[in-house]
């Protein structure tokens, strides 16, 4: 193996991407950034290493800032990021650059796939019709991704209009403090108590007790529990009641469980 990507994901929408990069690049090893991550050590003997995750807040989430500044990597690694968002990128990219100058390692390429927005605490998921436009577009981006990844190309990324999307989360990313937003996490009566939320969060922030989970109040905020809950009985605050959830169609929940982050392709 001469390939890693890092992914972070809570619907699936971050994975779905990485594996499509993996399946082009060929002899990739996919490992998840979750708080069970501990093959770190690893990261000095690929060649090719790509970080993929959502933008939350229009930064990076608090638990890929800790990841990759704790990575072990070599100068002369060939590193990659795809930032998957509904929107703009913000400033996450340029948020993980600095982590990486500060490594003194260089971020050879930077890309961005567009995919259906699920932040649901504050509005529905996009139609299915719409979804089903961007998994298309996603297709053909990640093949030219793969083909840049695998000349080895540089390729920083540039947004239209950037800045006041930069600026402004530069200033919403410092302010965004997740771990006890999940105090407004609640089940209704439909929780049976399966437990797929606890298996699917990525910071073991969920434990189920009498049938229900409750929360650690070290959340990441990527509401993988509430859109991948079978029965939809858990809510956040009152505004998620009536709306729907998300998740990628291609992506099944036990690949979020903690026990299935490594795989190869």
């Amino acid at each position: 193996m001469d390939s890693v990507i890092y992914y972070f994901t809570g619907t699936g929408n971050s994975l779905k991407v990485a594996k499509d990069i993996a399946s082009l690049l060929r002899n990739t090893t996919l490992i998840k950034i979750c708080k069970d991550s501990t093959i770190l050590s690893e990261g000095t003997k690929f060649k090719k290493v790509g970080i993929v995750f959502p933008v939350y807040y229009y930064g990076l989430p608090l638990m890929v800032k800790e990841f990759v500044e704790n990575l072990p990597l070599c100068s002369n690694s060939y590193v990659y990021t795809i930032a998957t968002c509904g929107g703009s990128v913000g400033a996450s990219i340029k948020q993980l650059q600095n982590i990486l100058d500060t490594k003194g390692v260089l971020l050879s390429s930077a890309f961005t796939v567009v995919m259906p927005d699920n932040y649901q605490v504050m509005y529905s998921p996009p139609s299915d019709e719409k979804q089903q436009k961007l998994f298309n577009i996603e297709a053909q981006k990640v093949q030219h991704i793969a083909d840049t990844v695998n000349k080895l190309e540089k390729a920083p990324f540039e947004e239209k209009n950037s800045f006041p999307a930069k600026l402004l989360g530069g200033l919403l990313s410092k302010g965004f403090n997740p771990k006890d937003k999940d105090k407004n996490f609640w089940s209704d009566e439909k929780c049976n108590g399966c437990g797929i939320c606890a298996k699917v969060c990525p910071s073991n922030n969920i434990k189920i007790e009498q049938n229900r989970p409750q929360w650690l109040h070290e959340c990441e905020h990527c509401l993988a529990c509430l859109h991948w809950c079978p029965k939809h009985s858990l809510q956040y605050k009152k505004g998620t009641i009536k709306r729907k959830r998300y998740h990628h169609p291609e992506i099944n929940a036990s690949e979020l469980f903690n026990n299935s982050g490594t795989s190869s392709s």
